[in-house]
């Protein structure tokens, strides 16, 4: 069993618009815009649309993980069970989509 306790991470902090000092959180920022764009209220948004984006996101093969995605390299590192347990869900690459009509 996963919990609190035995899960450990590292949390770091940015100076205040130093977009340089998180550069990969940008990128998923743009990948967020990509389906959201801005303007677009987020009202209508549920845990289960929130979940499906970012199993997209997360599906989309990454340069600077040498064509991996991030889940595939999490699913690595911690196990599909856990990936399955936080809600993320491998999308097949030729499946991934990040545009608005995701969440239509």
């Amino acid at each position: 069993k996963y919990s609190y306790r035995r899960i450990r991470g590292k949390i770091f902090y940015c100076d205040p618009m130093q977009s340089s000092q998180k550069p990969h959180v940008e990128n998923n920022h743009n990948f967020i815009r990509e389906v959201l764009p801005n303007g677009q209220s987020w009202n209508h948004l549920t845990q289960e649309k929130i979940d499906l984006m970012f199993s997209h996101i997360n599906s989309t093969p990454r340069e600077n993980l040498g064509g991996k995605t991030p889940y595939e390299i999490f699913s690595f590192i911690y196990g599909e069970e856990l990936a399955h347990k936080l809600n993320i869900q491998k999308i097949a690459k030729d499946e991934v989509t990040t545009t608005p009509r995701l969440l239509k």
